[in-house]
């Protein structure tokens, strides 16, 4: 498949430039799908999993399927706005009458923009404020492609399901076909709805709430070419033994399970029913009932410091233990450096290029001295840094033995092809996330850590287990045999 344009570069001649995107057989069944479903006046929830062409199937869109219509394209990050403004920019040509429109800006400007451009990128809250100002501008759009459709569903929620400002723009954008895109539409969600709970899938939600909605799921193509461009990750769950860490933690895990069981007991009182439910299905329930306030705060700080430890370097135990109260705090031997630190030394040594995924900046701090003692080059990437796209490129050119550390913010919206193996320091629970951080090498390895003999190693197993339920189609798990 071949495209032609033509555009002046700075101080030279104007030259057509042919540009070449490759022909995917499952690309160009959703491009005819969707193209089919809007001329049946219906919106569409598509997922396309990591590594599958999102940006590609977003620039065929605005140029073939919707290239006569007025579109908006909704980014639900700056960061993601920016890079998508710039690919839409460089990529292929570029687009005419191609706009985004910012935070910060005037709003006699941003509506000046939305007139007098085809196609405008935008956060949703950004045109959520301008819509608010000039309702009118809602009648003059065609199409709205919703990037991370999945977004838009709050995960807990008392009977309000969708994230502000959705619970505003949809209706007001009634009148304009919309596209989600999405990764993975496989998560369930929570809402408590006269006085019950309910556990609903979040693309059955999605359905409900975009109208006239058609789906298009992997199971829809799987039968095209897209198995050849499926890159398989193999992920390796490995044990850490580290006596002293996993003491922390059980002790913290044992005052956990009597806090539970005060609440059960208190709620029992007053509402069998809802008791039972707790016993079910305690974590998921419990935000959606009322309990004594002491007893919520006190199991909060208990998980809050148990995930610390799970996610934190052994330098930082000390003041957490003490910050949050914890009993018997002076008679714990706290280890000099925790057993996931070392682990990470030993296993970074075996490769060339490493990245490391880490919840908490002293994490990433802590790794980044350990690894360059060991003579390993560094490339930190937090929310801090401005640069992130810049740091990315050093560590994917360097020849010499170098280790990418990444915070949960600075690892959005990242592809590291380069590197050999990703480390996943600590785990959240939600099997969405974690695999998601597993496609960032698209392919290659993943090793998840836990510490053994604690209540971690159930956490990886359950966020595991999902995983291959809900994504069959591309990962591979490894267990060690002593715990499989």
């Amino acid at each position: 498949m071949q495209f032609i344009f033509s555009f002046k570069y700075e101080n030279l001649d104007r030259k057509v430039i042919v540009l070449t995107i490759e022909s995917r057989e499952y690309q160009n069944f959703i491009i005819e799908r969707i193209s089919a479903l809007v001329d049946e006046n219906q919106s569409v929830i598509l997922e396309l999993d990591c590594g599958m062409g999102k940006r590609v199937m977003m620039y065929r869109l605005l140029t073939e399927v919707f290239k006569e219509k007025r579109v908006v394209v909704f980014l639900q990050t700056h960061s993601s706005l920016e890079e998508t403004l710039l690919y839409l920019e460089k990529e292929y040509g570029g687009i005419e009458g191609l706009a985004a429109i910012k935070s910060g800006t005037n709003a006699v400007y941003r509506k000046n923009l939305i007139e007098n451009n085809r196609i405008i990128l935008s956060l949703p809250t950004v045109f959520s404020n301008t819509l608010k100002k000039y309702p009118e501008l809602a009648n003059t759009i065609d199409i709205i492609i919703i990037n991370e459709v999945d977004q838009i569903v709050r995960r807990v929620s008392h009977r309000r399901v969708l994230c502000v400002p959705w619970n505003i723009l949809l209706p007001a954008l009634d009148n304009s076909k919309i596209i989600g895109m999405s990764g993975t539409l496989r998560d369930d969600h929570l809402v408590l709805d006269d006085n019950q709970l309910h556990l609903r899938n979040e693309l059955k939600t999605l359905l409900e709430f975009i109208p006239r909605s058609s789906t298009i799921t992997i199971e829809d193509f799987i039968d095209t070419d897209i198995k050849e461009y499926i890159q398989d990750t193999e992920v390796l769950i490995s044990p850490v033994k580290d006596e002293k860490t996993a003491i922390i933690i059980n002790m913290i895990t044992e005052h956990i399970k009597n806090v539970r069981e005060k609440i059960i007991q208190e709620v029992k009182e007053s509402s069998p029913q809802e008791a039972a439910r707790l016993k079910r299905d305690f974590f998921n329930v419990l935000p959606l009932i009322s309990v004594e306030t002491e007893l919520a705060e006190k199991l909060n700080r208990l998980l809050l410091l148990r995930k610390y430890i799970y996610s934190m370097p052994a330098s930082s135990y000390r003041n957490y233990l003490f910050r949050y109260d914890f009993e018997q705090k002076e008679s714990i031997d706290l280890p000099s450096i925790s057993g996931k630190e070392l682990e990470i030394i030993k296993i970074t040594k075996g490769y060339q290029k490493v990245t490391i995924l880490c919840s908490f900046l002293s994490t990433v701090d802590s790794l980044s001295k350990l690894l360059e003692k060991e003579g390993f080059e560094t490339y930190i990437v937090t929310g801090r840094k401005k640069n992130k796209g810049e740091i990315i490129d050093e560590f994917k050119r360097t020849k010499n033995k170098s280790a990418l550390i990444l915070s949960p913010v600075g690892e959005r919206d990242l592809d590291i092809p380069q590197t050999e193996v990703i480390i996943v320091f600590d785990l959240v629970n939600s099997p969405k996330t974690v695999y998601q951080k597993m496609k960032r090498s698209r392919g290659g390895k993943v090793i998840l850590l836990y510490y053994e003999d604690t209540a971690e190693k159930q956490k990886v197993r359950n966020v595991v287990d999902n995983i291959a339920v809900r994504y069959p189609w591309s990962i591979i798990f490894h267990v060690n045999k002593d715990n499989s």
